[in-house]
């Protein structure tokens, strides 16, 4: 029997899928676990537009969103003219390399077209390749966090 796998809006009120969320960004990137559930709580709001879910069999496994605050811009003041951001794209490691958080991408870039968006960024040191494969590209480099950081946009 094949996996049902969906691509949904997180809902503010499922704190069940926020907690989980905000565990994996605190353990891949040190992100405050209060911080990340409040945002994802109260989302729409200015920092973030949407965040996003990819669930295989009702289970929460993937996730990323868009929005205007990004950590990156509070060390590296230059891009803060820049937005939206793709936000803290992320695959639960036991489903990684398997094309769910490309599946999310692309949904976040269908829902950015649809709000006549011309232009998204993010910034990585790990997966620079795999945006480039998916047409994104590299606007400039830092160190950010000791890492050869690549800021990339994608155009519609």
């Amino acid at each position: 029997m094949d996996s049902e796998i969906k691509i949904s809006q997180l809902e503010p009120d499922d704190k069940d899928s926020i907690l989980k969320i905000a565990q994996w960004y605190f353990d891949e990137w040190d992100t405050e676990i209060d911080k990340t559930a409040r945002r994802l709580s109260n989302q729409p709001n200015e920092g973030l537009l949407f965040q996003l879910v990819l669930t295989k069999d009702k289970e929460v496994i993937a996730t990323g969103g868009l929005g205007y605050e990004v950590n990156l811009t509070k060390k590296h003041k230059k891009f803060t003219k820049l937005g939206p951001w793709l936000t803290l794209l992320y695959t639960e490691k036991s489903s990684r390399n398997q094309g769910l958080g490309q599946m999310v991408l692309e949904q976040i870039e269908i829902l950015a077209r649809q709000r006549m968006l011309k232009k998204i960024y993010l910034y990585t040191f790990t997966a620079e390749s795999l945006y480039t494969k998916c047409g994104w590209v590299t606007i400039d480099r830092v160190n950010y966090k000791d890492q050869d950081t690549a800021i990339m946009e994608k155009q519609f």
